[in-house]
């Protein structure tokens, strides 16, 4: 007569709870393999778990590799001028030099700021390209003095 619990297989199904370091900078879809907690083979060895990972989308940060990339306002003057701005990075906040004359577009690379290699030491870069905001609503004041600028540079003043 069989065993009413394991139907004389000489094995039941268990949940067994088991926790998983996930080594950092692990990507998307990449696997983590835990040794002998799979399921049990007929020969009575258990087999290996294999978890597939998912990282959450961030709000602000995209991943490509070990790379970082993010953007930040700058605003008109600003990026004209030169100022220095905080970055939120996965680390937290660090200031950055926006140089003058600075584009809407151009990229600034914050050296070993992005993910961590998941085999071998040191991190990937934090890549921040600087969206320059154009001012809405200006004053009459502010048009003129743009004017005064636009007519000024035209005139070879600022070459």
């Amino acid at each position: 007569m069989e065993c009413s619990v394991c139907h004389g297989k000489g094995r039941t199904k268990q949940t067994e709870e088991v926790k998983v370091d996930i080594p950092k900078g692990v990507d998307d879809g990449a696997a983590v393999r835990i040794a002998g907690k799979g399921a049990m083979g007929d020969d009575g060895t258990r087999g290996d778990l294999y978890i597939e990972i998912r990282v959450k989308p961030h709000k602000k940060f995209t991943r490509e590799g070990s790379l970082i990339l993010s953007s930040e306002e700058v605003e008109m003057v600003d990026a004209a001028l030169g100022t220095e701005i905080d970055v939120r990075t996965v680390d937290g906040k660090i200031k950055m030099k926006i140089p003058a004359g600075t584009q809407s577009g151009n990229d600034f690379k914050l050296s070993g700021k992005g993910v961590p290699h998941v085999r071998g030491t040191g991190r990937g870069d934090h890549i921040v390209t600087v969206k320059v905001k154009t001012p809405t609503n200006l004053s009459k004041k502010q048009k003129d003095l743009l004017g005064d600028f636009k007519t000024a540079k035209k005139r070879g003043i600022f070459r």
